[in-house]
C-alpha cells in the first residue's frame, strides 16, 4: 500500500490518517474538509494552502486547528496519535487491508453522493466488491424466527442473482442477511462496522466475519482501527449502508428499531425503501407497517426488488472492472441531480458555498426546519444533551433525529463528544 500518494491539496494517505486522529475530529468535519479541498475553485488553479484560518473557516475548533497546523509544520502528534498512526501504517502493509479515499477509483460513486460522505474508509478484504450492485438489508437485533428465516431467504436469493448484500454485522436480521448471502456461495457480502476493524462487533459473530472475508467479501469502517464499541457510533454507520446500496430492505422492525434510521437515510439519499409485511399483531413488524404506510415498497419476492430497481438486473451481469460505471449511470436516473457551486476566490474564508458558511455560530440558510427545532432546544437547555434527551424534547423519532444531527454536524453547528451533543 502506497501511503505517500498525493490526494486533495497534496495531502498523502498518512496525512489524512493523522488528521482523523486529532482531538475534536469526527467523520463530519473530515468530510467537510475533504469536500472543500476537492470541490472549491481557485483563481490561480493551485491547491489551497492549509492554514489555521482555513480550518477555522471550515468550523474546526481552535484547539483542533492548532493541532493540525502543528502536524503540518513538523509532524507533531501526541503519543496516542502516534500510536494510532503507527498501528494503521502497519495494518496497511497487509495486501488485504486498504484505505480507500474518495479520489481512489474504487471508492463507490454512490457513496460520494451522500451528504456526509466519509473522506476515506478502511476496507478489510477485497476492494473489488465495492463495485458490485448492492442492496442493504437491515432490521431488528431481537428478531423473530420468521424475521430470520425470511431475511435469510431474501439475502440468499439476491446473492444468487449477483447482488451484493450489505448489512451491519449485528445480531438478528443483520446476521441472517450475511448468512443467507454466504450460504449462496455466489456473490460476496459487505459488513459495515460501527467500530474500528480491530474491534469487530459483536464478538459472537467473529466466525461469520471471517467467513465474509474468506468468500471474497469485505468489512468496512469509517472509524480509526482501534475504535471500540460505543452506542452513539452505530447509528451514523447506517448512512453508509444505505449510501452504498441502490435500495434498503427493512426485513423486520419495531417502531423504535434503529433500522428505521437506515430507512430515513435511504429516503434522504433518494434510494428505494422496501419493507416486508408481518402479522398485524406482531410488534416486531410494526416498524415495517409504518414504513409501508409512509410509501415504502411492499415486497413479497425478490423479483419485486429487481423490478423496482432495474439497474440491479443489468449491473449484476457486468464484470466488476466495468461495473461501477454501469451502476452509476442507471442508478442516477432514480435520484435527484445535485449541483455544487463555488467561486473562483483564493481566499478560503470568503468562498460562498453550502459547505462553507460565512458565519461561525449562525445556522446556514440551508438547514431544515427540524434542525432549527433541535438547535432551539439545545440553546434553551444551555448544556450538552444526549441522543435520548433530544428525542424526548423534540418528539422526533430516532431515524429523523439522527438525520438532523448529521445535518447539523456537517454544518459544524453541533458536535458529538463522547455521546453528548454540544452546540458549536
Amino acid at each position: 500500500m502506497d501511503t505517500e500518494t498525493s490526494y486533495a491539496a497534496g495531502l498523502t494517505q498518512t496525512d489524512w490518517l493523522c488528521l482523523s486522529f486529532l482531538s475534536g475530529i469526527g467523520p463530519a468535519r473530515l468530510s467537510r474538509l475533504y469536500t472543500y479541498l476537492t470541490h472549491a475553485s481557485f483563481s490561480d488553479d493551485s491547491p489551497p494552502r492549509l492554514s489555521y484560518e482555513l480550518l477555522r473557516a471550515l468550523k474546526w475548533p481552535d484547539e483542533t486547528a492548532r493541532e493540525a497546523i502543528a502536524y503540518f509544520a513538523d509532524g507533531s502528534l501526541n503519543k496516542e496519535q502516534e500510536a494510532k498512526r503507527d498501528e494503521s501504517l502497519a495494518w496497511l502493509e497487509d495486501d488485504n487491508h486498504h484505505l480507500v479515499l474518495q479520489e481512489d477509483e474504487c471508492y463507490p460513486t454512490a457513496l460520494k453522493e451522500i451528504s456526509v460522505a466519509p473522506a476515506f474508509i478502511y476496507v478489510e478484504g477485497h476492494r473489488d466488491v465495492l463495485a458490485l450492485p448492492k442492496i442493504g438489508i437491515v432490521g431488528a437485533r431481537k428478531c423473530t424466527r420468521y424475521g430470520r428465516d425470511v431475511t435469510f431467504q431474501f439475502a440468499e436469493q439476491l446473492s444468487a442473482r449477483g447482488i451484493c448484500v450489505v448489512s451491519g454485522g449485528a445480531m438478528g436480521v443483520d446476521t441472517a442477511a450475511h448468512q443467507g448471502a454466504l450460504h449462496s456461495k455466489t456473490t460476496p457480502t459487505i459488513g459495515v462496522m460501527g467500530t474500528g476493524l480491530f474491534h469487530r462487533y459483536p464478538n459472537h459473530n467473529q466466525k461469520m466475519f471471517d467467513e465474509i472475508l474468506e468468500q471474497g467479501g469485505a468489512l468496512i469502517s469509517e472509524y480509526p482501527l482501534s475504535t471500540r464499541p460505543r452506542p452513539h457510533l452505530f447509528p451514523p454507520r447506517n448512512r453508509i449502508i444505505s449510501g452504498l446500496s441502490m435500495g434498503i430492505l427493512v426485513a423486520e422492525a419495531s417502531v423504535k428499531s434503529g433500522s428505521l434510521i437506515s430507512a430515513s437515510y435511504a429516503i434522504q439519499q433518494n434510494r428505494e425503501v422496501f419493507a416486508l409485511p408481518g402479522r398485524l399483531t406482531d410488534t416486531q413488524s410494526a416498524g415495517c407497517h409504518q414504513l409501508l404506510r409512509q410509501g415504502a415498497i411492499l415486497v413479497r419476492h425478490v423479483e419485486d426488488i429487481m423490478t423496482e430497481c432495474p439497474a440491479l438486473s443489468s449491473a449484476s451481469i457486468v464484470k466488476p472492472s466495468a461495473e461501477s460505471k454501469a451502476i452509476d449511470k442507471e442508478s442516477r436516473a432514480h435520484r435527484n441531480n445535485r449541483k455544487s457551486s463555488s467561486t473562483d476566490n483564493n481566499q478560503p474564508a470568503e468562498i460562498v458555498s453550502p459547505l462553507l458558511p460565512n458565519t461561525f455560530h449562525a445556522l446556514p440558510e440551508l438547514t431544515s426546519d427540524n434542525a432549527k427545532v433541535v438547535i432551539k432546544i439545545m440553546e434553551q437547555e444551555g448544556q450538552a444533551m444526549d441522543f435520548d434527551a433530544l428525542i424526548r424534547q423534540s418528539k422526533m423519532d430516532a431515524g429523523l433525529m439522527m438525520q438532523v444531527l448529521m445535518e447539523l454536524e456537517l454544518y459544524a453547528c453541533v458536535e458529538n463528544r463522547e455521546g453528548l451533543y454540544h452546540r458549536c
